[in-house]
């Protein structure tokens, strides 16, 4: 029977083969473009449907693809083959196959590498300027790099090809440029690290990071595409202190940090926003942080990037997000707290320069400090824990912290606790210290006390339904007695007329007349 089954799949695999084959010589021999457009679309149907199709049409189909893409100015018949392309390099997911056996569109992957100025060709089509050539283009190259990440990326490590993509990045429609931004950020993530530095090299050498400037000041703090730009410009910076200089030393570099400007958003943080604050906020710690720590330039690096930050008035944003800004989300503002916190260790200057910034009417110090007396949540509290651990020997914010302790009169300390936020920190530290320990026993017990009586007040009132309750089945179970007692009556009655010849039912049916 297994024998049978087999060559029933031989003769249909060397049917489709033929098929192929048919169809591929219409498409490279028709006379009539109509008569190649249908074979085209007859191939689609072929590999888009089935893996022997895909497997039949990678053996002997590509060079006539790769030919028909050469005629740029047929613009139908190269979106048909571009699409034949994606349909041969995608897996057909209702086909079930063992894990062991190759996989068609994979197959297919390495056969179209192994074409002459296959990836060239694709490439020269990013500046096709028909919308769908571009598009599929980006497609097929996606599809690749799925497949053989390897391959693909030995493949771009050329700056021609690698400008050609980041050209891409500057089209006119948006999903083009967020497809190309993607399909960089794939090939960095796929690479080995000896390849992905040297496409960082490449992108950094031609602009990568004014491009990504001009697509953040395009895309603002919200779009797709700039969420992949921050992602990318984070695997640019991870590891190069001297790429860290250069991107501070760049005209848009201010472009960047204004995604963290929320001044004038009041309770709308997406989920979108969210990510790129929580990005922009990451590649901030990278520059304060520095490079590798192998890399001997890196403390120097670390205090110049810091110097350039609060320069270009990054703390202003960062005590918008971490103290100002109480609608923002937890995780944004205690990230934000903890960049302060770096932006100052080790670093004199900026240590000076937090202690004289003002929130409004009162020192900044002074506003994170009041976070403590009234935390949000454990994590928000540790944040500001880890700030002022690198706050220590600051003579300023010890004197301004000194001006602040005033002791407040007894009805001030003793109001609500929205009320003590109008206190200044010391006052609040003040009444800390002042409270004693009998006192705030005093006041535990109380509560105790209040809550043991409520507990006992519902303890009453459970037993009172219990009891109502258990009073309320008593008596419906004399009722029904009562009423089976009555029925039983009734029947020995009918049955006594019945037996006199009287008609039971006609009395009933009287009587309920009446």
């Amino acid at each position: 029977m297994d024998s049978i089954c087999q060559s029933v799949d031989e003769m249909v695999s060397c049917d489709e083969e033929r098929n192929i084959k048919c169809l591929l010589d219409r498409v490279r021999n028709g006379e009539l473009t109509k008569d190649r457009y249908i074979a085209m679309l007859e191939i689609q149907e072929v590999v888009s449907k089935s893996s022997a199709g895909q497997k039949n049409f990678g053996a002997v189909g590509f060079q006539v693809i790769l030919n028909i893409l050469k005629e740029s100015d047929n613009v139908s018949m190269v979106t048909d083959a571009l699409l034949t392309l994606l349909d041969t390099l995608t897996p057909i997911n209702h086909e079930k196959r063992s894990a062991d056996e190759v996989q068609p569109h994979v197959m297919n992957s390495d056969l179209l590498f192994q074409e002459e100025n296959s990836i060239s060709l694709l490439l020269g089509l990013s500046s096709h300027e028909d919308f769908y050539v571009r598009f599929y283009t980006l497609e097929v190259l996606k599809a690749l790099l799925t497949n053989s990440p390897q391959k693909l990326t030995v493949a771009m490590l050329d700056i021609f090809r690698i400008q050609q993509l980041m050209n891409m990045c500057a089209d006119c429609h948006e999903i083009i440029r967020y497809e190309a931004l993607f399909l960089l950020f794939s090939l960095n993530r796929e690479a080995e690290v000896s390849q992905a530095e040297e496409i960082q090299k490449i992108l950094v050498s031609q602009g990568a990071f004014e491009m990504i400037f001009s697509i953040i000041k395009e895309g603002g703090s919200e779009g797709e595409a700039v969420q992949v730009c921050l992602e990318l410009l984070n695997i640019l910076l991870r590891n190069s202190a001297s790429d860290q200089a250069l991107l501070t030393m760049i005209p848009g570099f201010d472009q960047l940090l204004s995604v963290l400007n929320i001044r004038g958003t009041t309770y709308k943080f997406s989920q979108a926003k969210t990510i790129n604050l929580l990005s922009v906020l990451d590649i901030i710690n990278l520059l304060i942080k520095g490079g590798p720590e192998i890399d001997p330039e890196r403390d120097s690096e670390k205090v110049a990037n810091k110097t350039v930050l609060v320069q270009k008035k990054v703390l202003d944003h960062l005590l918008m997000l971490g103290v100002e800004s109480q609608c923002a989300p937890i995780q944004v503002r205690c990230r934000a707290l903890q960049c302060i916190g770096d932006l100052v260790a080790d670093h004199p200057k900026n240590l000076e320069e937090l202690t004289n910034k003002r929130l409004g009417e009162e020192p900044a110090l002074n506003s994170v400090l009041r976070i403590l007396s009234h935390p949000s949540s454990e994590q928000e509290s540790m944040a500001v824990d880890y700030l002022f651990k690198n706050c220590q020997r600051n003579p300023g914010g010890e004197t301004m912290l000194a001006s602040t302790l005033i002791l407040e009169p007894h009805s001030m300390i003793h109001a609500p606790s929205k009320k003590q936020i109008n206190m200044s920190f010391g006052s609040v530290l003040l009444h800390g210290l002042t409270t004693g320990e009998n006192e705030g026993d005093l006041e535990i017990q109380q509560d105790t006390k209040t809550l043991e009586m409520q507990y006992h007040e519902k303890c009453q009132e459970v037993e009172e339904l219990k009891k109502k309750s258990q009073a309320d089945e008593a008596e419906l179970n004399d009722l029904l007695e009562c009423l089976g007692i009555e029925e039983q009556k009734v029947e020995k009655l009918s049955r006594r007329l019945r037996e006199l010849g009287e008609d039971v039912d006609k009395l009933l049916q009287t009587e309920n007349d009446e």
